[in-house]
């Protein structure tokens, strides 16, 4: 009965691990990669705290994240897009221009405004 038992178990421990190293594999592939996006321009708002940055995207896209980097000179945007589904997205040539919402910990004042996809300046429009 000994003989039976080992191959079983070395079995299970190999399911084990499998299974263990199927969840992140499985949590890459279902979530859409994303990927980063150049800021064409930016808006002042009312509030000195936040800007609006213009970006060109396809239609499609969904907003993963808009941060900003900030010191004493300058603000440097990093906007981030993905699309609706790895799966079924086929992409397309279609960009449509989109604004984003960017609070700053500091108001913006005489502060230069960068890209952080390209690090070009953004013009203001």
């Amino acid at each position: 009965m000994k003989r039976w038992r080992r191959p079983r178990a070395g079995a299970l421990v190999l399911l084990a691990v499998l299974a263990i190293g199927a969840v992140p594999v499985a949590h890459d592939l279902l979530r859409p990669a994303s990927e980063g996006v150049a800021v064409q321009a930016y808006d002042r708002t009312a509030d000195p705290h936040v800007i609006v940055a213009l970006v060109e995207t396809h239609p499609d896209f969904v907003l993963h994240r808009a941060t900003a980097r900030e010191d004493a000179g300058t603000v440097v945007l990093h906007v981030s897009m993905r699309p609706p589904s790895r799966w079924w997205w086929s992409g397309g040539d279609l960009g449509e221009t989109r604004s984003v919402r960017i609070r700053l910990d500091q108001p913006l004042a005489g502060r230069e405004v960068r890209d952080g996809l390209l690090d070009a300046p953004v013009p203001e429009r």
